[in-house]
């Protein structure tokens, strides 16, 4: 019988890109040094180019962002052309990247989130940057530290991150209002937290059925809930793990109390309860949701929504914690112009870039270069008068990642973690019983982890 991490590492879409990656054509062989300096030098206005950006945007930000940015940039290079394709779904992306990378057709400039972008460039998929950055002064002292550091791999760095997936917890005021309940402020907790759910959480008909949930379902991001009460994530290293932190009572303890809030304090819908409504937030039937950034066009486009920003609640750790992954522009070490691809990725993430500038006007992101983070237009939208913006940089000094590990197993590890949680959120198991299986297929993971590399 075939061993469950070999299992896993035929099924699990990112470690298929990385199988084909190491089988695809040959790379162009990356630009090093003063060569490359040389040639960027003259590709600009030299050359005539055309590279490919990959994307994975919603269309607000591909007709008022990208779109508008390579025109300015073919403005400023008009030997070059660029050309978009966007895949909306995540999904559909990645699997069209593993299938470019595998072909040896890799778009020029791609978007990887941080745990894609790890694995490509551990296989060599990516170019590293550092002559470029080097030779222009970039500054990455101006990126949030732990942001950066998730694109380093032994001292090299493989491409500009332009975000973090911070969170905050979004709130109804006019629910609040309406229940008599006060705004949360920031030092409140877990127990104020759900305090909070439960006195937003209404019958109103009083058919025994809930008609408002204080909190929109936020089950997948329980490793918050874990870093808040443990501050550590679920691995000891994650980029080269060797022990598994999830069998910590703690650790249980927090998975457990996500589970509770639909299945013992029904503050929280559960899949039923929530039908086919993708959010109750947005549906005005959940006072409260955890979320990034992301969400802020959708719920400004709701009518009668009238919304602010509360920072993540404390846990037993004490002290504020938050998301540092994200996504990054990346090169691909396929291309055929590594000095273009570079002109172009500074201009969308390097500092001061026009990109990370136009996307500000548009309230999408966390901006990972912390200049744009004190910038008006993140703190003080005009869209979002006296909102509390300040919220998303809350847990500044303890940043994690949610691909833990970023090692290449994340993603037999983030289907083993799915399967057995998947029981506990319907209380066909305690969090207990699931974080003990998990755990032994972890350790075959971590026993057999050059399966995965």
């Amino acid at each position: 019988m075939m061993k469950l991490p070999k299992l896993m590492f035929l099924t699990a879409l990112l470690v298929a890109l990385v199988a084909f990656t190491g089988c695809g054509a040959p790379a162009a062989a990356p630009s090093t040094g003063e060569q490359s300096g040389d040639s960027a030098a003259q590709a600009p206005a030299d050359e005539q180019a055309t590279i490919k950006w990959f994307l994975r945007w919603d269309q607000n930000r591909v007709d008022n962002v990208a779109k508008p940015l390579i025109e300015r940039f073919q403005e400023e290079h008009p030997n070059v052309t660029v050309e978009l394709e966007n895949i909306g779904s995540s999904a559909d992306y990645y699997t069209k990247l593993q299938t470019t990378v595998a072909g040896g057709t890799a778009p020029d400039v791609f978007y990887p989130a941080t745990h894609i972008a790890y694995a490509l460039a551990s296989k060599g998929a990516i170019l590293p940057i550092d002559d470029y950055i080097a030779r222009d002064n970039i500054d990455l002292s101006q990126y949030e530290p732990a942001v950066l550091d998730l694109y380093t791999i032994d001292g090299k760095v493989y491409c500009l991150p332009l975000d973090r997936a911070a969170l905050v917890v979004f709130y109804n005021k006019k629910m609040f209002d309406e229940a008599g309940v006060a705004y949360p402020q920031e030092g409140w907790t877990w127990d104020d937290f759900l305090a909070t759910a439960q006195a937003l959480t209404k019958d109103f008909d009083g058919d025994g059925q809930i008609d408002q949930f204080g909190v929109d379902q936020f089950r997948d991001y329980w490793p918050m809930v874990v870093w808040s009460n443990t501050g550590h994530g679920l691995f000891d290293d994650i980029r080269h793990p060797t022990k598994f932190l999830g069998n910590e009572p703690e650790v249980i303890n927090s998975i457990q109390w996500v589970a509770d809030l639909m299945l013992k304090y029904q503050v929280m819908p559960t899949d039923e309860q929530r039908a086919d409504i993708s959010d109750l937030f947005a549906a005005q039937k959940a006072a409260m949701q955890v979320v990034g950034h992301w969400r802020i066009p959708l719920y400004l486009g709701t009518e009668g929504l009238e919304f602010d920003f509360a920072p993540l609640p404390i846990g037993k750790f004490g002290e504020p914690v938050n998301r540092a992954d994200g996504s990054c522009f990346a090169i691909s070490a396929q291309t055929k112009y590594p000095d273009i691809a570079w002109e172009f990725v500074k201009f969308l993430a390097a500092p001061g870039a026009e990109g990370v500038n136009m996307l500000l006007n548009l309230n999408v992101m966390t901006p990972a270069l912390e200049e744009f983070q004190q910038d008006e237009r993140f703190l003080n939208p005009e869209s979002l008068p006296g909102s509390n913006k300040a919220a998303f940089l809350a847990g500044k000094e303890h940043l994690f990642t949610m691909y833990d590990p970023i090692h290449p197993m994340y993603a037999a590890f983030d289907a083993a973690w799915k399967q057995e949680l998947g029981e506990v959120w319907i209380g066909a198991a305690t969090a207990e019983e699931a974080m003990a299986r998990l755990s032994q297929q972890v350790e075959e993971m971590l026993a057999n982890l050059q399966d995965y590399e």
